[in-house]
């Protein structure tokens, strides 16, 4: 009571009410709603109230005998940085149920506690450390050595995760097999150069590293690419008018419920989709038809990589387009033009890429032609 002479009145808030409903009714049910509640005003009560109490009534929800209770606790105050130190640590070794919230968010746990847990728990502990905001290169090889598939496609997953090169290239000999670990391997963000060579013999199979893997197109492929690419680019816009609509319809209602991505953009392009690809390209880049058709085959690429940043593309995917599409005029110029492209020339258009991510003065320029 003396906690609730403060006179908190919102729902979400202790108040006189809830002490009189336990004093009446002490069963889990609201031995958990005070605990939620008093888990969501803790972090002020630690600072304004009175100290001793605020502890006293912490102990005695983090050593409840039911676990819904704790859990409860642990939900609500799984955030928060002024919770003492070792009642985070104790919460995160509780029954997984309890520990999950803290495992994934507390900032008090270091990453000596976090490796030991990882190391003498259950997988589920490891797969909560590994969704982490923020995993160091030391903690995400230890949750590489546990060896268990879902641990390590959620690490990789995470952008937040720090991945050295010699875990990545773990990652790659390890899980080369995996179809899911290497979709999440190739989107990480910034990878190092040194590792592109490796991932190219390493992901043979996945369609955004198919033209880069065999460093060409199939002459057929490339010439029907580049043909529809060249009728889109001088056809009037009039007479396709009705069916591009019917189009972004279809594609945006894909968009809208999750089952429209990245692969999919590329996989329209590799198949000479080119209405599909750019209507698809437009919807994630939030530009209209016209926009994309002016810029997305002009000779200077910066305006593709813009495109492509704009609708949020990672690296891998960029790198697949443009190629594709140079590939594709090759294919109609002279013959015995070369038609593949060397690992620095590589390299050096992923560095592009993200140079240009990284310059926001140099995309506003850029954009600014996107009107």
């Amino acid at each position: 009571m003396a906690l609730l002479q403060r006179g908190a009145q919102a729902a979400e808030q202790l108040a006189a009410r809830d002490v009189v409903a336990l004093q009446q009714d002490p069963s889990p049910a609201n031995r958990a709603l005070v605990a939620r509640k008093f888990g969501a005003q803790y972090d002020e009560l630690a600072e304004n109230g009175p100290r001793d109490l605020v502890k006293a009534l912490l102990h005695l929800l983090v050593g409840d005998v039911e676990t819904q209770v704790r859990r409860s606790l642990s939900l609500a105050v799984a955030s928060s940085d002024k919770l003492p130190a070792q009642v985070a640590s104790r919460l995160a070794r509780d029954r997984f149920e309890v520990a999950r919230p803290v495992l994934e968010e507390s900032p008090l746990l270091d990453d000596a506690e976090l490796i030991e847990i990882v190391r003498t728990n259950a997988l589920q502990y490891a797969l909560a450390v590994a969704g982490r905001e923020r995993v160091s290169e030391q903690l995400a090889d230890a949750l590489v050595d546990t060896g268990q598939q879902p641990v390590v496609a959620r690490l990789v997953g995470n952008a937040g995760a720090a991945l050295s090169c010699k875990t990545l290239q773990r990652v790659m000999e390890d899980w080369r097999e995996d179809k899911q670990v290497q979709e999440r391997l190739v989107r990480r963000p910034a990878l190092p150069f040194e590792l592109l060579e490796h991932m190219v013999g390493a992901i043979g199979d996945r369609i955004e590293w198919e033209l880069v893997q065999t460093r060409k197109m199939d002459p057929h492929e490339a010439r029907r690419l580049m043909q529809a690419v060249r009728e889109r680019t001088t056809v009037g816009l009039t007479a396709k008018e009705h069916g591009d609509r019917k189009l972004e319809l279809h594609l945006r209602e894909r968009l809208s419920i999750g089952d429209l991505g990245h692969d999919d953009l590329v996989q329209f392009l590799r198949d000479g989709d080119i209405a599909a690809f750019e209507q698809t390209l437009g919807l994630m880049a939030q530009l209209d038809l016209r926009t994309i058709r002016r810029f997305a085959y002009i000779d200077d690429r910066r305006y593709l990589a813009a495109l492509c940043l704009k609708a949020g593309l990672p690296a891998p995917h960029y790198l697949t387009i443009r190629m594709a599409l140079e590939l594709a005029g090759r294919s109609i110029g002279p013959a015995g033009e070369d038609d593949t492209f060397s690992s620095e020339a590589m390299q050096f258009i992923h560095r592009q890429y993200e140079e240009l991510r990284g310059n926001p003065q140099k995309l506003e320029i850029l954009f600014a032609a996107f009107g």
